[in-house]
């Protein structure tokens, strides 16, 4: 074990620096840029087919075929325009993270690109190997994605993403991101009712999250020497955790250039996502720090910090880097 960390210190030492450049001075001229949002959707779409996917939004109201097939057709023409390939469902099943099963646009017995808005509304992923909390057999495993419009389609890859609920062929909750939205309307009829009371002009009533991300940062060469970090993702065995304010210079500290760049480097291909990152500094464990966006829509907020964690894992590769995001868990 002494040996592969000696290994992996001259590794280390001999890393070079990946430097990274903002494509644009100005974020706001790149922002969003891979998002089919409000902008992008009002210039794609009729306004009478815009005005109802707002309001289908708005009051949490269902989408008609013919707006769906609008909505696929410009979602589509957007993606290709931009190299995309294929689109996906983007759920969040019962295992921490999120979960996606590709499919192309071509489709080779018509010999064209095609997305239908049966597609864009509807899927259906094999759920037998996501958790289920044991409702049903597997033999009964169908599970379906449906779309969930208040949450904006994003280009991740070649890849359109499409953010969706997942539920059971008999209409049970698989994912996260259902019993959420099913709080977020409870919240929004009971706060506007109490608001109404003051103000009879109120009709909405929306929760706001802001989702700080604090993480480790190590070398990949460090990483695969520690078999409890490659296994499961947090410390198993060292020293006990500094308890007081011992590491009160690293705080807020100057942040090391290798973390430097990956910092600029996720915080790009975070802002192309939408993901309004505005703050990133040191914190207190070594090796720790912090990134915090602005404060959005809950349901928003929810699906951005589990693309980010994504989105981080993936640069720090770039970077001969490891993400942790066990909070608070590693040690020296």
């Amino acid at each position: 074990m002494a040996l592969l960390r000696f290994e992996a210190l001259k590794t280390l030492s001999e890393r070079p620096r990946l430097p990274v450049e903002l494509p644009d001075f100005q974020v706001s001229k790149f922002f969003g840029e891979n998002v089919f949002g409000p902008d992008q959707m009002r210039s794609a779409l009729v306004p009478s087919v815009y005005n109802k996917v707002r309001q289908a939004i708005k009051n949490h109201e269902k989408i008609d075929e013919t707006t769906a097939d609008a909505v696929a057709s410009a979602a589509k023409a957007w993606a290709m325009n931009k190299g995309v390939t294929h689109f996906t469902h983007w759920f969040q099943p019962l295992t921490g993270g999120t979960a996606e099963k590709h499919d192309s646009f071509f489709d080779a017995l018509a010999g064209i690109e095609k997305f239908k808005g049966s597609e864009l509304v509807q899927q259906e992923p094999d759920a037998s190997s996501f958790p289920s909390g044991g409702i049903r057999s597997t033999f009964e495993a169908r599970g379906y994605t449906a779309w969930d419009p208040t949450s904006p389609m994003f280009i991740y890859g070649r890849t359109l993403c499409i953010p969706t609920v997942f539920v059971s062929y008999t209409g049970e909750t698989l994912d996260t991101k259902s019993p959420l939205l099913k709080a977020l309307k409870a919240v929004d009829n009971a706060a506007t009712k109490v608001c109404q009371l003051f103000d009879k002009d109120i009709q909405h009533v929306s929760a706001s999250l802001g989702c700080e991300q604090e993480y480790f940062v190590v070398d990949k060469a460090l990483f695969m020497a520690r078999p409890d970090l490659v296994m499961s993702g947090r410390t198993v065995f060292g020293h006990s955790p500094a308890r007081g304010q011992q590491m009160e210079d690293h705080y807020f500290g100057s942040i090391p250039s290798r973390v430097y760049d990956f910092m600029k480097d996720f915080e790009i291909e975070s802002w192309k996502l939408g993901i309004p990152l505005r703050t990133r500094h040191n914190e207190v464990a070594p090796s720790q720090f912090e990134v915090a966006p602005l404060f959005e829509e809950v349901n928003v907020a929810n699906d951005h910090n589990q693309l980010l964690m994504d989105v981080m894992t993936r640069v720090a590769e770039r970077h001969n880097l490891r993400v942790l995001f066990m909070k608070n868990l590693l040690r020296a």
